[in-house]
């Protein structure tokens, strides 16, 4: 990515959100100090009409009591401390008092301005120091992470303190009024804003980092264990305690515990693909082997397993602080910080998957990796085209059969213009690393290979795997292409009942499977709410309310009772209406979470049939 579309980039989707952090400060200051003048305007307007109305002033008294008055507005005589104004200041107790609120909250808002200003500088060298070395990104985290969890909950506390005093006194100094209402639901907000933010802190997320395979054994593939141990002896590094054989499109090692299903694997661990093992010779395969133990020697491995933790635990605190409502400003700001420790974070990656790759060529060939790098790309590009051009189709497949049409498409897709644009076009999916571009990974090796050279990569036949030399590699493979191609099939048939409108029995069928029609019974008999996928009927209306009509739907108290609201496109532009009354039901809250759900499958499926009728 070049640097003159990342920063426009960076400054549109971090720099200027984090900056609605200082919105309500801001606001905080500028109000207590408008509000602190409208209170001695209105302090000293009074005195001067009562100065102005007495008789016994001489024009020369009128005139030196008015400078004295005009010389000491009542905010500072109340916050003041000179004893010659103690009885103008007693005189002003009820002013005072507000004086003294308006005062406190300046000081709130200052030091909320004052606090965020000095987090942002913290941040920017943390986010700086990232950028200097592995151990300076991994203290700079530490650092940065550790002062931000405690400034925001600083930030949550202090405002939302202030948005519960702005509630009351923005309405009472403009409007002469306020609202009980706004004040008690700005409490709300805030307390389980701070709620929140304060459970976020202590709350450790789960850390299972759970991968679809099967531990491979020494027993089961005593060769490749033999041949990885050879390659880490040569490389000078501990050997894996663990390998396991998937089916994903893409090879990996972590020092991180693994869980495979109801066992969790701790120390160094190493994932093969058979898919892509089966498409790679001998020499390729040890090139992106001997790639993996690079990673195991260089210690990126171990440094990712000293941050993962603290990055998931600060993911967490970020969603925590995005669902918090009143909190996500402070979410903003944390964000922009995460953002700047990324770009730090991928470059300190891509760079140790260049020192990698010159490593495994220096073992193997730049032949090799080159090779390696073509095919594993080129596998990845084209089971996500089968994928997703599957995942599309709008009619339910018999038999999905992702692995069978990858091995018998592969050989077209490697000779057309598809492969070379993904193969440029996109990185090799990895759950660890940032991977360079694929040229740039070729010039590291000095390898050159044009398109004519790809085309002849993908398309020779593989003299020898390493999957031949393994025990129920094939059985393997079976077991979990089978459980992948299951699941895929289900969230595809889901998918369908969400995009169906639909035109026919069994399409109608299909969608009932999963949004079967619902009664909803009321206290009284003979009141129900019937709702399916096209429409909701209540029993006090006249006519059902088709969903994909709705345009609008609320849950709203009034006069003691509660309502689901929902406003209804008419003819034309015409809008009514309609209400079911949520207290008159046995079970209020199972019909408001199935309208929901069924509400946004209408709203799917309209969004769908528009953007079919588009491609047509």
């Amino acid at each position: 990515m070049r640097p003159t579309k990342t920063a426009p980039g960076f400054l549109r989707s971090y720099v200027l959100p984090a900056l609605w952090l200082f919105a309500l400060p801001l606001f905080g200051l500028w109000f207590t100090g408008h509000a602190t003048s409208s209170l001695d305007g209105k302090v000293l307007a009074s005195i001067e009409q009562q100065i102005a109305q007495d008789t016994g002033l001489d024009e020369q008294e009128r005139e030196s009591t008015l400078a004295f008055f005009r010389a000491n507005p009542a905010s500072e005589v109340c916050l003041g401390t000179d004893e010659g104004l103690t009885n103008f200041r007693n005189n002003l107790r009820e002013v005072c008092s507000d004086a003294r609120q308006f005062g406190w909250m300046h000081s709130l808002a200052l030091g909320l301005l004052v606090l965020e200003l000095a987090t942002t500088v913290l941040v920017l060298l943390c986010g700086l120091a990232a950028f200097v070395s592995r151990p300076f990104q991994y203290v700079s985290f530490v650092v940065g992470w550790n002062v931000l969890r405690v400034t925001g909950a600083l930030q949550a506390i202090g405002q939302g303190g202030l948005v519960v005093w702005l509630s009351y006194w923005v309405t009472a100094l403009w409007f002469n009024r306020y609202s009980p209402k706004l004040i008690g639901v700005m409490g709300v907000l805030a307390a389980m804003g701070i709620f929140l933010v304060v459970v976020g802190i202590f709350r450790r997320p789960p850390m299972d980092f759970e991968v679809e395979a099967e531990v491979l054994d020494e027993s089961k593939a005593p060769e490749l264990w033999a041949h990885v141990r050879r390659l880490c002896a040569r490389i000078q590094t501990p050997p894996p305690d663990h390998i396991l054989a998937g089916i994903d499109a893409n090879f990996f090692v972590t020092e991180s515990d693994v869980r495979v299903g109801e066992r969790t694997l701790s120390g160094r661990t190493l994932y093969v693909s058979l898919s892509l093992l089966r498409l790679l010779e001998q020499s390729e395969a040890d090139a992106v082997l001997a790639h993996e133990m690079g990673h195991l020697l260089g210690g990126d491995t171990g440094h990712g397993k000293r941050l993962a933790p603290m990055l998931a635990h600060f993911g967490h605190y970020l969603q925590t602080l995005h669902d918090g409502g009143l909190t996500r400003p402070i979410y903003h700001f944390m964000v922009a910080y995460r953002g700047l420790f990324e770009l730090s974070l991928g470059r300190s990656r891509r760079e140790s998957e260049l020192a990698a790759d010159r490593l495994a060529a220096g073992l193997t060939s730049g032949r090799d990796i080159a090779r390696s790098l073509v095919k594993v790309g080129a596998y990845a590009g084209f089971r996500a085209r089968v994928e997703a051009e599957l995942f599309s189709r709008d009619e339910q497949q018999q038999s999905v059969a992702i692995a069978q049409r990858v091995a018998l498409g592969f050989a077209d897709y490697a000779q057309s213009e598809a492969v070379h644009g993904d193969l440029h076009g996109t990185v090799t999916p990895h759950p660890f690393d940032s991977h360079p571009p694929l040229s740039a990974r070729l010039e590291n090796v000095n390898a050159r290979l044009t398109p004519s050279d790809m085309a002849q990569v993908l398309l020779e036949p593989v003299t020898f795997s390493w999957v031949s030399t393994m025990q129920e590699a094939e059985a393997i493979e079976a077991r979990l292409w089978g459980a992948y191609e299951a699941r895929f099939s289900q969230a595809h048939d889901l998918v369908l009942a969400y995009r169906y409108v639909p035109s026919n029995e069994a399409e109608r069928q299909h969608v009932e499977r999963h949004f079967p029609p619902l009664t909803f019974e009321g206290k009284e008999a003979g009141l129900e709410v019937r709702l399916d996928f096209a429409q909701v009927s209540y029993t006090e209306w006249e006519e059902p309310v088709l969903l994909e009509q709705v345009t609008h739907a609320s849950k709203e108290d009034r006069m003691f009772k509660k309502y689901l609201d929902l406003q209804v496109a008419g003819a034309g532009r015409s809008k009514q209406k309609r209400s079911i009354c949520l207290s008159k039901l046995k079970d209020p809250d199972a019909l408001l979470g199935a309208f929901a759900h069924y509400l946004g499958r209408s709203r799917t499926m309209q969004e769908h049939r528009a953007s079919s009728q588009q491609a047509a």
